[in-house]
């Protein structure tokens, strides 16, 4: 590693762990601190002696903060926002799914999905409130303890036997540019995409279709015909579990890498082209619509089945059309962020 490229990689892991409205001036300063630190030609030792001296990105980023970190301290704070940053997500994943699992499965069929669907989101939203409740209490009530039992002091054995941080470290660290880096948030997005259109997909004739209000008044809704036919769905399930499983080793890759890479973007490439050309399949089958629905269509709108047999096929084809010209743009954006430096 370049002497250069390693203060500026120590900058980026000190200023990474701050609000990004001070990063540039805490950048600024930092690199002139350490530029005062270095004799007028100096080398790589020096450097790492200043850096030495400095010491670890996160205790310094700690000694930055506006307010000091009272409940825990600056030798563990990093190690706890890490902590957070990874639970929180796949905890709230893991209750998302753990309560529609029991409305698939306690499900009567008695009520139109679409109102189970409402109501099971009101559920969700406290369901996820109080996951983010618990999980910042007991992280938070864990890291307290730890911080004052003393486990964060370097004099006791647990962290004599933990490596001392050195200069060496920032070999492996990596600079990633914040519009190459893939967020978290991302990720769990496309998780969450990819549940919903799974569960729609093989729930197609109970969820996907026309629905009316049971009262008139908007109160209730129910289900009155599918759109599709779920025998012709079905018939493709092979195939649709295949991506299903790519998309989700695909979530996970991402998770990995945490930035848009070549490699990544092949990938990427390969599984949502492949995609496309089973949408495109399975859009083109002339018996994909259920037969009642263009009738009963035509009779809501009092107009003729082949109007609306002409509105439905114009419809799907700009469907068919969004979708792949979405893809594409998704794909070229990948690799326009993957060929940042």
């Amino acid at each position: 590693m370049k002497t250069l490229n390693l203060i500026e990689v120590y900058i980026y892991e000190v200023t990474k762990r701050l609000p990004v409205k001070s990063r540039d001036d805490i950048a600024l300063e930092l690199r002139s601190t350490i530029e005062d630190m270095l004799p007028e030609n100096y080398s790589e030792v020096d450097v790492k002696d200043a850096l030495t001296k400095l010491g670890n990105p996160a205790v310094l980023a700690a000694s930055y903060h506006d307010k000091p970190i009272y409940l825990i301290g600056p030798n563990l704070y990093d190690n706890y926002i890490l902590t957070m940053k990874r639970v929180i997500p796949w905890a709230i994943l893991i209750s998302i799914f753990i309560h529609i699992f029991e409305n698939i499965v306690f499900f009567s069929g008695k009520e139109a999905i679409l109102s189970v669907a409402i109501n099971t989101i009101g559920i969700l939203i406290g369901n996820v409130i109080n996951v983010l409740i618990q999980v910042f209490f007991w992280i938070t009530i864990v890291f307290a303890v730890v911080e004052r039992v003393g486990i964060s002091n370097p004099d006791l054995p647990h962290n004599k036997k933990c490596k001392k941080w050195t200069p060496e470290d920032l070999k492996n660290a990596e600079i990633i540019p914040k519009k190459k880096a893939i967020s978290k948030a991302d990720v769990v997005f496309s998780f969450i995409w990819t549940a919903i259109w799974a569960i729609a997909y093989f729930n197609a004739d109970h969820l996907v279709g026309i629905y009316r209000s049971m009262d008139g008044n908007g109160n209730g809704l129910q289900f009155v015909m599918p759109i599709f036919n779920q025998d012709t769905l079905l018939s493709y399930w092979p195939i649709v579990l295949i991506f299903i499983v790519l998309e989700l080793a695909l979530i996970v890759y991402k998770w990995n890498a945490a930035q848009w890479t070549m490699k990544l973007v092949i990938v990427n490439a390969i599984i949502h082209v492949l995609s496309v050309i089973a949408f495109i399949v399975i859009a083109s089958n002339p018996h994909l619509l259920n037969d009642a629905i263009i009738p009963h269509t035509a009779e809501l709108l009092e107009t003729t089945s082949s109007t609306v047999a002409n509105s439905l096929d114009w419809i799907w084809r700009l469907i068919v059309a969004t979708f792949v010209v979405t893809t594409l743009f998704e794909i070229f954006d990948s690799y326009r962020k993957a060929r940042i430096r």
